[in-house]
């Protein structure tokens, strides 16, 4: 692991050299869907033997219609075998049966000089699972170009996991680390009259489950959600103006991603059950270009839950937050944003619903090398700020922006005050004496009832403010 990315933006307080990683997951380990405490648990990864396999992959070109895939049918990479690109067709199973593509008999390596890693095409029903090496990241992808692993062209109900996506040269820099590390989409310019109408039913991605993936050094985003410009444009291969399609149904989780060269996670056009939790998110935005610089980066036409992430050592906002309303952005926290901790911005593709509602509830943001929390443009519902402490910022903690309901929020410069346990890590606990302790309001009404770790909110007197709750 290298150290953290260095910005002069930051403010002067140490929380530099961030390269605990096992600390940061152990912290992880205790959340909402995980009671048991971590030292009760440990993981078992097991071989899966070659044998099992009903079709081993050989080369670049892998069509299921042609190779007789049916659902249930597992597709192997086989460790050992050197594998260049790889192209993945018509690879299609049924709902509850769903065609199975891992790796066996340890770890299997991509390792791509051309265009793209590993590419999905016309495929539905399926799952990428490095679950078959006795170590968790079965399945290794590298690229000098392009996505290293991408679902495009009217792919839709998968699972990735257990996937490692390995940039070859630190930090994101360098001529030879590829795009984004996951990418998720189909563009409209690859079928341009399936998508000019905007209503976004004519194909619809759903089903999709992204976790427990570690992204690392990519030279573009790590993960690369949607195609964005909700309200249409025209492509420059379309004669008409196109709309992204929608994606419903997403669950982005457990995901590791560190030292990229733009945004950690990039999520856009997911307009109907989307949830994005528990990811860690440090060392973004290398390459230093704006605009694709943020931790996390909720897009135009998103609603949806995004909760419990750890966003660490940037050089953009910590949250940029462009949806469409409808969502709730909570229990997360950010440290070391090199420009602004959360950034609600405006824009000429932003469209918010005229009722939908924005929810800013019980994050902590420390740190911050613009501004503190800024949410700018009146349109769409009511925004509620609720339980955030914000603390440390070169800029205003809160310049003047929308219309907010504001409550119980602290916004300071003054960050030794909270009791802080260890930032450099991000662990934003508090000490008994804290003032964040018992001085928030009841958010249990927006389904907030557990914090960072999965503990219950209805401890104390009244919630805390901030994303963890005193027990």
């Amino acid at each position: 692991m290298s150290s953290a990315f260095k910005n002069p933006y930051f403010n002067p307080i140490k929380l530099v050299n961030y390269t605990l990683v096992t600390l940061v997951l152990f912290m992880f380990s205790c959340k909402k869907d995980n009671p048991k405490p971590a030292d009760e648990e440990e993981e078992i990864f097991e071989l899966f033997d070659c044998s099992l396999c009903d079709y081993i992959v050989e080369g670049y070109s892998n069509d299921g219609t042609e190779l007789g895939i049916e659902p249930g049918d597992v597709i192997c990479l086989q460790s050992g075998i050197e594998y260049g690109p790889l192209l993945f067709t018509n690879i299609v199973g049924e709902g509850g049966n769903p065609v199975i593509i891992r790796n066996c008999g340890g770890v299997a390596t991509v390792n791509s000089d051309k265009s793209f890693g590993v590419k999905f095409e016309e495929s539905k029903n399926f799952k990428v699972l490095g679950d078959g090496a006795e170590t968790k990241y079965g399945l290794k992808i590298s690229t000098q170009n392009g996505f290293f692993l991408t679902m495009e062209y009217f792919s839709t109900d998968f699972e990735i996991a257990r996937v490692e996506v390995a940039g070859l040269e630190p930090k994101g820099l360098g001529p030879n680390n590829g795009f984004a590390g996951i990418g998720i989409k189909t563009s409209p310019y690859q079928a341009c009259d399936v998508f000019t109408d905007p209503t976004r039913t004519a194909w619809i991605m759903e089903n999709i489950s992204v976790h427990d993936n570690y992204i690392h050094d990519t030279g573009g985003e790590g993960l690369y959600i949607g195609h964005g410009f909700y309200t249409g444009r025209k492509e420059s291969d379309c004669n008409e103006i196109t709309y992204s399609h929608s994606i419903q149904n997403i669950e982005v989780f457990d995901n590791l991603i560190e030292n990229v060269g733009f945004d950690g996670i990039q999520i856009k056009n997911a307009d109907k059950n989307a949830s994005v939790h528990d990811n860690v998110v440090s060392s973004y935005g290398n390459r230093e270009e704006g605009a694709h610089n943020e931790g996390l980066f909720i897009g135009e036409g998103c609603t949806g839950e995004y909760y419990n992430n750890l966003v660490l050592n940037g050089t953009g906002n910590g949250i940029q937050y462009q949806g469409i309303g409808d969502v709730t952005i909570y229990n997360n926290i950010i440290v070391n944003a090199g420009q602004s901790g959360f950034f609600g911005a405006s824009g000429q593709f932003v469209y918010r619903s005229p009722n939908g509602y924005h929810n800013i509830m019980n994050n902590t943001f420390v740190n911050s090398g613009h501004f503190g929390l800024v949410f700018y443009n009146d349109d769409g519902g009511i925004k509620r700020i609720y339980n955030n402490v914000v603390a440390g910022s070169i800029e205003d903690l809160i310049p003047k922006g929308a219309e907010l309901d504001s409550q119980a929020n602290i916004f300071t410069q003054d960050i030794g005050q909270f009791g802080f346990e260890d930032l450099v890590t991000g662990n934003a606990k508090v000490n008994p004496n804290s003032p964040l302790i018992d001085a928030g309001v009841d958010v249990s009404e927006f389904g907030i009832i557990f914090d960072f770790e999965g503990n219950d909110r209805k401890v104390g007197a009244a919630t805390d403010i901030g994303a963890y709750e005193m027990q």
